[in-house]
């Protein structure tokens, strides 16, 4: 073996550790918690356990690359993009530093170039199948973000990402993948998933158990259980006093106005969305849906129109729940319509049937079925019966 090659092949994970660990180092200012950070793809030959709770792992194929798995914890939106360049940043170092010594030892120079080409190839915003480079996670807001990235959408990915944490024997990791597809199925209208992660698991992170919470309750509401999820998210504050996690707050306030509304108090759920205000992202627009919910439990006409309104202005954007959104859009602008407001009425109901069925075109194949029944004549689903393929449809 000459050393030419002898160079090339210890590149290969040496480039994999620092790409990973560069997403590693920008994980926690980002937002994010690292539950497994390793070199090689299949079983790990040899792992161990943090004092923090991070797995380490060398898998069984080395030159197969690396995986560094992170889960968002207290996610800065401004600092998003840190996580995501973390290991092209690190690359863009080690090309530096080979650049000037590939001259000198022309050994070198297939590891030089072999660093470019992995560092191109991962800054191209590429996405097919289930491969998403970092450059498209960067640079997704001037390429086109995808409309379908609701997170029942990204069920196959986390199934693939509880697959690897199973595997690497991580136990925070595999928490948080079974909590999202728990929520994913309260979503899409699924059986709810028992599982209930261990107390030592949940204790570890706060931020997990807050969305363990918050998910489970939904779960509870769901089967109508609204005043169990109510005792619930009181007792989790209650356990967690003053060291309740931002986002954590955030999500049960949304779910215990849920709660609320489902009790019949408009009222009270009004009060736990005053809160919110100014809340980023997902949470503030599915407080819009709420407060969509209050009026029309109110039959205020002028609040209707004007929460409906700002409800459909935002229904191209991400929800933690949006088939929700749509079915209370269509239920204010069929409100609208009996109280004479066709115009509103028709404009309104045209964007919750659009996204309705934009819903279903972005779910799995084994959640149309039951996503369809949950949003009902919303999407005009006319839904096709004793046929073999679930997710057969008609749209009327």
């Amino acid at each position: 073996m000459t050393y030419t090659t002898l160079a090339w092949l210890l590149s290969v994970p040496i480039i994999a550790v620092l790409h990973e660990l560069g997403h590693a180092v920008a994980a926690r200012p980002a937002g994010y918690r690292v539950t497994s950070f390793g070199v090689g793809h299949g079983a790990p030959l040899v792992h161990w356990r943090t004092r923090s709770g991070t797995i380490v792992y060398l898998g069984r194929w080395i030159f197969g690359g690396g995986q560094c798995v992170a889960i968002p914890v207290d996610v800065i939106p401004e600092r998003r993009w840190l996580y995501h360049s973390g290991g092209l940043i690190f690359q863009a170092f080690l090309a530096l530093v080979l650049w000037p010594l590939a001259a000198r030892f022309p050994v070198l120079s297939w590891a030089m170039w072999f660093n470019l080409l992995v560092l191109t190839w991962n800054l191209l915003p590429l996405r097919f199948g289930g491969y998403v480079s970092d450059g498209y996670k960067l640079f997704s807001p001037w390429v086109g973000r995808d409309w379908s990235g609701q997170q029942y959408s990204q069920r196959d990915q986390i199934a693939k990402v509880l697959r690897l944490e199973t595997q690497n024997r991580s136990d925070l990791g595999v928490a948080w993948c079974r909590i999202m597809l728990q929520w994913m199925d309260v979503v899409t209208g699924q059986d709810p998933d028992p599982w209930t992660p261990e107390d030592l698991v949940l204790m570890a992170e706060p931020q997990l158990e807050g969305l363990f919470t918050f998910v489970r309750s939904e779960q509870e509401r769901s089967a109508g259980a609204s005043l169990a999820a109510l005792q619930r998210i009181h007792r989790y504050r209650l356990d967690m006093s003053y060291s309740l996690p931002p986002l954590s707050r955030d999500m049960l306030a949304l779910a215990e106005a849920r709660c609320w509304l489902d009790q019949g108090s408009p009222k009270k759920s009004r009060e736990l969305l005053s809160e919110l205000v100014g809340a980023p992202g997902p949470i503030a627009r599915d407080a819009a849906c709420l407060q969509l919910e209050c009026a029309l439990q109110e039959q205020n006409h002028v609040r209707i129109l004007s929460s409906a309104q700002r409800l459909s202005r935002l229904l191209d954007q991400s929800f933690f729940d949006l088939p929700a959104a749509a079915i209370t859009l269509y239920r204010a602008a069929h409100f609208l319509k009996e109280s004479g407001a066709l115009q509103d009425a028709d404009h309104l109901a045209a964007r919750a049937r659009g996204s309705a069925e934009r819903s279903l075109a972005a779910a799995m194949p084994q959640d149309r079925l039951p996503l369809a029944r949950r949003l009902g004549e919303v999407a005009g689903v006319e839904l096709v019966t004793g046929h073999r393929t679930p997710s057969t449809r008609l749209l009327r």
